[in-house]
């Protein structure tokens, strides 16, 4: 499939030949064994996982070098907290930012607000769940 950066949907999604979604992911968790799992499981829906780091320092130069469309950000990282580094790029215009953990849904869409565009429990990362929040402002608190 051909990848086309840059066409973009009604909502802003990424498209790519014949209207298919060809996301750009970066992958940002301490565990190398579920990235791995992640990469194989989002690329056989059509994702294109640019690159993976296990720290929030990596982040920044992957996001900087692969100008991903969205960021995974993992909530427990080695380094630093993932909220921080969700915090510090939504300072700047970029990727759309999606918190993840093995944390149960509530929690992770309690901290997701003003930070990102949502949360997914690691169990439950899909296609069908980023397409749910791509594209979406940061939670806004009730």
């Amino acid at each position: 499939m051909v990848r086309v950066r840059g066409s973009t949907d009604a909502r802003g999604i990424p498209q790519g030949k014949g209207g298919v979604m060809s996301l750009r992911v970066l992958i940002v968790d301490d565990d190398e064994r579920f990235r791995s799992v992640a990469r194989r499981s989002l690329e056989s829906e059509g994702i294109e996982v640019v690159a993976e780091v296990e720290n929030g320092a990596a982040t920044f130069a992957a996001v900087l070098q692969w100008r991903p469309d969205v960021v995974l950000l993992d909530l427990g990282l080695p380094d630093m907290d993932g909220a921080e580094v969700a915090r510090q790029l939504s300072a700047e215009p970029g990727p759309t930012v999606i918190l993840i953990s093995t944390r149960d849904a509530q929690y992770g869409n309690r901290i997701a607000v003003g930070l990102a565009a949502g949360y997914v429990p690691k169990d439950d990362l899909s296609l069908a769940a980023i397409e749910g929040l791509i594209g979406a402002a940061p939670l806004e608190s009730a």
